[in-house]
């Protein structure tokens, strides 16, 4: 399980770098319709113990601390995204995380996407703005809170930047971060910590930089009123992904000690309002055989040695979801929440909702992210799949 996500995450990387590459390839100068940068960040941040066992060592885990190195870029002024999103910058990070405790949790190492963008712009050179940040960790010492050696990261943050001069930016940011296998393997409890970020940037080419933009997006008067129309497109995506489950007996849970597979296919119309935002609905069909397990096959004692499977119409589950996205350069954010309408056992949540990345390799194909939460707080599966867009 933890292969599947390096490979899924390692071709996000390089979808990243190819779909940056492709934006530009227009240009006989294709390097110098980016603007470079690299940075640094120390974030210390409080970590929520979720679990009994993070407080079995020497310490009670409430304190992290993690170095960044970070590369990012933009696009052009003169470029089609950059006139779209004149403050928005991607890139590729690398990190290292202590708990100031090796021996119960490790010292995990993470490589992550990240994108962002200016909100409003509170003088010329400060700005407050919005960035995610996803990856995947390893390196993690499996222990009773966490029985993993990678989790997926999630990071949210806040930041309040400062530009210095042509070639130094600053930044103070607060964040939220989260750590999680997806229920690839039991237990799962996650680690959860809310931080801070001191940031500085080096801009390499600065000095073609233009005036800082006031918008996070393009004025309504500019070339998105002259090249948009209002239409619906239709997304079909392919994913697949593992879960680890329990199957109950007596009242009693027993924990299965390998993930199970998971397909699905999401059919989505959606209607694009502008370039950033659409809105849409979803057909949503998932085949997980970790649902609805049962005792099987007993020994001489009667004691349960193996679980048993229901039919696959009982591991089927059939939803319809309300969607909405964001979209940015080479990236789009998905949130959905929707009814399961095939309710076939205890395993089925009749409310669900998605978390989804799309990163787009041409205008047609993208590759899919994602994760699905059974109600609105109980982790259920992570999805990494292909789409097309008709």
């Amino acid at each position: 399980m933890a292969r599947g996500q390096i490979i899924a995450f390692a071709a996000l990387l390089i979808v990243s770098l190819f779909g940056a590459t492709a934006a530009t390839a227009a240009s006989p100068k294709w390097c110098d319709s980016l603007y470079h940068g690299v940075s640094v960040e120390v974030r210390p941040a409080y970590h929520m113990v979720s679990h009994y066992a993070m407080r079995e060592g020497n310490h009670p885990l409430n304190n992290t601390l993690s170095l960044h190195a970070r590369y990012r870029f933009s696009f052009s002024n003169n470029s089609r995204l950059g006139k779209l999103f004149p403050t928005a910058y991607q890139g590729i990070g690398i990190a290292t995380y202590t708990y100031w405790e090796h021996e119960l949790m490790g010292t995990p190492m993470a490589l992550y996407l990240f994108q962002g963008a200016h909100i409003a712009d509170l003088t010329p050179d400060l700005a407050v703005g919005y960035e995610w940040n996803l990856g995947y960790s390893w390196g993690w010492h499996p222990n009773e809170a966490m029985n993993s050696r990678g989790n997926v990261m999630i990071n949210v943050a806040i930041p309040l930047t400062w530009r210095a001069n042509d070639n130094w930016e600053l930044a103070l940011t607060s964040d939220f971060t989260h750590f999680s296998n997806g229920d690839t393997h039991f237990p799962n409890a996650g680690s959860n910590m809310f931080g801070v970020r001191l940031g500085a940037t080096y801009l390499f080419n600065a000095e073609r930089i233009e005036a800082p933009a006031k918008r996070l997006i393009a004025p309504s008067n500019t070339l998105r009123d002259k090249s948009f129309a209002k239409h619906i497109s239709y997304d079909i995506i392919a994913y697949g992904g593992w879960r680890a489950d329990r199957f109950i007996e007596n009242g009693t849970f027993f924990y299965i000690d390998k993930a199970l597979p998971i397909a699905g296919i999401n059919i989505q119309p959606t209607y694009h309002l502008n370039d950033y935002f659409a809105i849409g609905a979803s057909l949503d069909l998932q085949l997980d055989s970790s649902l609805n397990l049962y005792n099987g096959i007993k020994d001489a004692d009667g004691v349960t040695i193996a679980y048993a499977r229901p039919s696959l119409w009982e591991q089927t589950e059939v939803g319809a979801s309300l969607r909405g996205e964001i979209s940015a350069p080479i990236f789009t954010v998905g949130v959905g929440i929707g009814v399961n309408m095939h309710d076939a056992g205890y395993d089925m949540s009749r409310i669900y909702t998605t978390f989804s990345l799309k990163a787009h390799l041409t205008r047609r194909l993208f590759i899919y992210v994602g994760y699905r939460f059974n109600s609105t707080q109980y982790t259920h599966n992570l999805m990494y799949g292909i789409g097309i867009r008709v």
